[in-house]
């Protein structure tokens, strides 16, 4: 009896009733075969489950048909959409990811990079833990490697991001135009480029309108939910609260939407609540949450395609500069906010559409 490792491309050829080459051509990835033969060569493959050798595979080709993909958190849902993304793109084109969570630990991440070089991935997307100590992985792999989300500081990499300042910018002047003027700002670690561009961002709208963004209305979280809450019950019971807090991510808002509802505090009636990244919980929550919702499936699609482009053209690698891809988002306003109570609304030009 044949084991299922013992069958070869010779044994797919014939149950399909192609050549070899057009078997190797389906496998690999190479070349142009019609869609009734692709679909002949893996109705047979499937018929015999049928595994090509993979190292051999990898010695003949130089390639392990594998990239290595390392987020942050896998438990943000940010990172589950951009992994969809990045495993679609990558299914496309015949290869395989293997995916790493450094869990926000500088230490874990180094040490996933390590694993991946040693399992000989063809190429890694990566969204760092730190911005400031990514630049020492720079220039330390042969494989390509692609930035997603976070990038190094003062470097010029291949990479796949929002438009964080577009973004926050946009999101205050709408505010703003709500007739809020005492807006708090609650922003993630400040050693990430997605948390200082997004500051710069609302920075940048509120010095426009001669407001400043100042200490007592700009607070460091970690983007987890209790530091949004603590914040949250600080700012709320402060003697000059806000009328409206922007959370530059969506699970330090839970925890501002938890203090709303412990201190019995009105929403928008009373404070306006605004947060970066529009999670499948934003529209069923009370009230809807309004969001900047980022095109994180797009992310992860458009930087496996960078990546296997990087890949797949070694020659023009080496010579061309490396691409920065910025993608838009969208402001999703729903019940969450409203006109500042004593507020000038319609102060500045409209920004929603």
């Amino acid at each position: 009896m044949v084991k299922r490792n013992d069958y070869t491309m010779r044994d797919v050829a014939r149950l399909a009733g192609v050549s070899v080459s057009t078997v190797s051509a389906v496998v690999n990835n190479t070349g142009t075969v019609g869609p009734d033969l692709t679909a002949a060569v893996q109705k047979a493959i499937a018929a015999i489950n049928f595994s090509p050798n993979e190292g051999a595979r990898g010695l003949r080709t130089g390639r392990t048909h594998m990239l290595g993909l390392i987020v942050q958190n896998i438990t943000n849902p940010f990172f589950v959409d951009a992994l969809r993304g990045v495993e679609d793109e990558a299914i496309k084109h015949g290869y395989e990811v293997l995916v790493c969570n450094s869990n926000d630990r500088v230490d874990l991440e180094s040490r996933h990079l390590n694993a991946l070089r040693l399992k000989r991935v063809d190429g890694i997307l990566l969204a760092p833990t730190d911005s400031y100590a990514a630049r020492e992985i720079l220039g330390q792999d042969r494989a390509p490697l692609v930035f997603i989300d976070c990038i190094p500081t003062k470097a010029s990499v291949n990479c796949v991001v929002t438009d964080n300042f577009e973004s926050c910018y946009n999101a205050v002047r709408y505010l703003m135009q709500l007739g809020h003027r005492k807006i708090a700002v609650i922003t993630g670690k400040l050693t990430h480029s997605t948390s200082i561009d997004r500051v710069e961002g609302c920075r940048k709208a509120m010095q426009e309108a001669s407001l400043s963004l100042l200490e007592e209305t700009l607070t460091q979280g970690d983007s987890h939910i209790e530091s949004g809450y603590r914040i949250g019950l600080n700012l709320l019971q402060s003697p000059n609260p806000p009328t409206a807090i922007f959370t530059l991510n969506n699970r330090m808002a839970l925890g501002v939407l938890r203090a709303l509802n412990e201190l019995k505090v009105p929403c928008p009636g009373r404070v306006s609540v605004i947060s970066f990244d529009d999670a499948d919980w934003t529209d069923v929550v009370s009230p809807t949450l309004t969001t900047i919702a980022q095109p994180t499936y797009e992310i992860g699609r458009a930087g496996a395609k960078l990546l296997l482009d990087l890949i797949h053209s070694p020659a023009e690698r080496a010579l061309r500069e490396p691409q920065q891809i910025l993608l838009k988002s969208t402001l999703c306003v729903r019940g969450s906010t409203g006109p500042a109570s004593g507020g000038v609304p319609g102060a500045v030009p409209s920004v929603v559409e």
